[in-house]
């Protein structure tokens, strides 16, 4: 019977674990949202993030983070995103920054504004 009684109270810490995950979790916005915020398509996004990681060394999933990051904060245009986040790749690389620190880096050099304000939403 206590066998029974422990692992109903270990699946129910598991579900409390797993409920906390979620409403914990930040919601991210769609690529079909952020991509009209800077005047490109989503598939112009999707292909920045191999060209950043190829010409900066940066991981794949590094440069997808930081393409989304400046695309959501809405600071570069669509002319000047793919350096931007190239800028901010060689800062990750250089400086072993998290993406949002180092966008967080370009936005604050871009803007007179606070660059992690503009990431708030994102």
């Amino acid at each position: 019977m206590s066998k029974h009684l422990a692992t109903l109270a270990g699946l129910a810490l598991a579900l409390a674990f797993v409920v906390l995950f979620f409403q914990g979790r930040t919601e991210t916005r769609p690529l079909s949202e952020v991509a009209p915020r800077v005047g490109l398509k989503v598939d112009d996004l999707l292909a920045m993030g191999p060209r950043i990681a190829s010409q900066t060394g940066a991981t794949l999933g590094t440069s997808r983070r930081l393409v989304y990051l400046m695309a959501c904060s809405g600071v570069p245009t669509s002319s000047n995103l793919e350096a931007h986040a190239k800028q901010a790749a060689d800062i990750s690389e250089q400086r072993r920054l998290t993406p949002r620190e180092a966008a967080t880096t370009v936005l604050n050099e871009m803007r007179s504004t606070d660059g992690a304000a503009t990431l708030r939403d994102c």
